[in-house]
């Protein structure tokens, strides 16, 4: 079963792509942490079944760019709307590669503020069932014999 932490580790390493002069963060920002800089967090999970064996996986998640601020703690709304464009254009990709695995993305968004943006999106994916094998009830018997161009003997005597 995929992890929530290996979401993560990949949408970070897109990230440090895209912004590679940016400091990157998971979950929490220290106090008085290094700007520009993004932070990777995981919102609403579900699981949900799909087959018996399967079960259908969304997770939401969501990153928050931050940019240099002045005195009054403001970002400039346009370097802030820049850094908002290019990560909605990162993640308007059809899917996000984990591992050996591609997860759909759907759902993006983004909207920026005095200092900071943020970009949340869904991805979705079928996982394996970790269950035990229920033991299922034993069918009854029943005798199903079908006899095909059978003639019935008749007596003439």
């Amino acid at each position: 079963m995929l992890r929530i932490n290996e979401i993560l580790d990949a949408v970070e390493e897109l990230m440090k792509e895209r912004f590679p002069n940016s400091d990157a963060y998971r979950n929490l920002t220290p106090k008085d942490f290094k700007r520009p800089a993004f932070m990777v967090e995981m919102g609403k999970q579900t699981m949900e079944t799909f087959t018996r064996n399967l079960v259908e996986r969304t997770a939401e998640v969501t990153v928050t760019l931050f940019e240099e601020v002045d005195v009054r703690h403001n970002s400039q709304v346009e370097a802030l709307g820049d850094r908002l464009t290019l990560a909605l254009e990162l993640f308007s990709c059809p899917a996000v590669q984990v591992g050996d695995r591609c997860l759909d993305l759907s759902a993006v968004h983004g909207d920026y503020f005095n200092d900071y943006a943020q970009v949340t999106f869904t991805l979705s994916w079928q996982d394996d069932r970790e269950t035990e094998q229920a033991e299922a009830a034993l069918a009854k018997y029943y005798d199903l014999t079908i006899e095909v161009n059978k003639k019935e003997e008749t007596d003439n005597g």
